[in-house]
């Protein structure tokens, strides 16, 4: 069980419809396992009540419900640029389509199609809404797990929602009362943006900064509507102040001139006969010099 599992979704009775949004491009890839191990295995475990068994299944109406969507970027031409799956009860079917994703493409891309996976899982929780008439408001989350930014194209494959940018929907996302999460990992400005801007109007107060579940300094996880483990892995610590190191007293000078050894001075070599110095001169192929020249002069 998952620390946090007896969370309001799971204490009150009320079922989830759970929408992960995932960038399938090669950009996610490499990191993708790491992601799905710390984040998102234990959100499924969370919604599911503990690790999904293939025995585990909730009904079309009255349990907990999942679904896929994978975008991609605009390199995957002719093919579309979202692939959805139909929502299903079971979490164990669930984390098998997980596994099945086929990161491509992409590389060459600084962006991705945000916008386009964000308006298809609003039209899931359009029809989550209709299929739950009979048991009411149910706890809505969408997790978007990616690696890139956004372009600035609208959506244009939606029917429902073509023309929107990535923030109107996101916008939307918080103005329907539904939870939205993002994984990345990487720190990106333009994700936190849109965290941001997808809080509930609810929230008159200012936005609080998001509790510490990364457990990697690197990655991004801003979680709203489910409980992660707390991992401690984003932030550093606080810096513990600079110790003073403790010197020995330097002594004074006067005390260091008595207390070093006093040295003898060498003796001054006395001569007592005449110096001589001797010049060697170059050979008078090398320079011109006068041949009367002596090689060696004495003096007293």
């Amino acid at each position: 069980m998952v620390p946090g599992s007896e969370g309001p979704a799971r204490a009150g009775g009320l079922v989830a419809d759970v929408v992960f949004v995932i960038e399938g491009t090669a950009n996610l890839g490499p990191y993708f396992e790491g992601l799905r191990k710390h984040y998102l295995l234990p959100a499924i475990e969370y919604f599911n009540g503990g690790p999904p068994a293939e025995t585990d299944f909730g009904g079309d109406y009255g349990g907990t419900q999942y679904s896929l969507v994978v975008f991609n970027t605009v390199d995957c031409a002719p093919e579309s640029y979202v692939q959805c799956h139909a929502p299903t009860s079971s979490a164990y079917e669930f984390v098998t389509w997980l596994d099945g994703i086929k990161f491509m493409g992409g590389g060459g891309e600084s962006c991705s199609l945000i916008a386009e996976g964000l308006s298809t899982a609003l039209q899931l929780f359009d029809d989550f809404k209709k299929m739950r008439e009979q048991i009411g408001q149910t706890h809505r989350v969408c997790l978007l797990i990616c690696n890139s930014p956004p372009y600035l194209l609208p959506a244009v494959e939606s029917t429902t929602y073509s023309g929107c940018t990535t923030e109107s929907l996101v916008q939307k996302i918080g103005e329907r009362g539904i939870h939205f999460s993002i994984v990345s990992p990487r720190k990106l400005p333009a994700l936190r943006l849109l965290f941001e801007k997808a809080a509930p109007p609810a929230m008159l107060e200012p936005l609080q900064p998001p509790a510490d579940v990364s457990q990697d300094p690197r990655h991004m996880v801003l979680v709203r509507g489910l409980v992660l483990p707390v991992g401690g892995g984003s932030a550093p610590g606080p810096l513990q102040p600079k110790q003073p190191v403790s010197l020995p007293p330097a002594p004074s000078s006067s005390a260091a001139l008595s207390a070093a050894p006093q040295q003898p001075l060498p003796p001054v070599p006395q001569h007592w006969g005449p110096l001589f110095y001797t010049h060697r001169l170059p050979s008078p192929g090398l320079h011109s010099f006068p041949q009367g020249l002596h090689c060696q002069t004495a003096s007293l």
